[in-house]
């Protein structure tokens, strides 16, 4: 994920956030795994407090195999978010560089304990956009290994308005610089970690030497665990 630009982000919100209110981004498919109730059901609570509060959901909400009832179960709801609830469609790589950026928040509310890692949060946090995750394993980490959002029970729409609101109400605290995240997720340093893991697992079980036998780098990385 590349930095965003200044004159992208300045449009974006030009766009979005023409008011100058907060821009909540949610990056997903619309389907019940993900927890987007919760963020509907959080919006009126964070309204008092941020009246120009929009949440910008960017990825499929339109035809997304199996939550066609899903959908229609929260169209009302939505809608009755007025302007404070925006669909922005599957975004480009590109186009996501300025949204990031252009978010104050990112949302990350899955319910689903087998929920893969999220490369969406660390995609945030490389624009330097804050992450609220879901307290899940694996889910977390992201935010856990950086200190770059909060962590928050999955389910909860009173819980996702509270880390919301922490984040929205002192942001600066969080953000930490690209360069840290980037190293801290390095692909080189990833494939280290796990090729370590797995080489030093087989060699417990008498089928590879304790030595390893491949490396990307330098064999220091910090990879994702759960």
């Amino acid at each position: 994920m590349r930095a965003p630009q200044d004159i992208e982000v300045e449009a974006f919100r030009a766009v979005h956030a023409p008011d100058g209110g907060p821009l909540i981004g949610f990056v997903a498919r619309l389907a019940a795994e993900k927890g987007v109730e919760y963020m509907v059901e959080a919006m009126p609570g964070l309204l008092q407090r941020f009246p120009n509060a929009r949440v910008l959901f960017a990825g499929q909400y339109l035809d997304v195999l199996g939550e066609d009832a899903y959908r229609e179960r929260l169209k009302a709801p939505i809608a009755a978010l007025g302007p404070h609830w925006d669909f922005l469609g599957v975004l480009t790589p590109d186009e996501l560089s300025g949204f990031f950026g252009a978010c104050d928040v990112q949302v990350v509310p899955s319910l689903n304990s087998t929920e893969s890692f999220g490369l969406v949060q660390v995609e945030a946090m490389l624009c330097g956009t804050p992450v609220v995750a879901s307290n899940l394993p694996v889910v977390r980490q992201p935010v856990t290994m950086t200190g770059m959002g909060e962590v928050v029970e999955a389910g909860s729409a009173a819980a996702l308005a509270e880390g919301v609101e922490r984040v929205l109400s002192n942001r600066t605290a969080y953000v930490r610089p690209r360069a840290e995240i980037a190293a801290k997720f390095d692909v080189d340093r990833t494939v280290d970690a796990y090729l370590e893991l797995f080489e030093s697992t087989l060699a417990r079980r008498g089928r590879l030497p304790s030595t390893l036998s491949c490396h990307s780098g330098s064999g220091q990385g910090e990879g994702p665990s759960s």
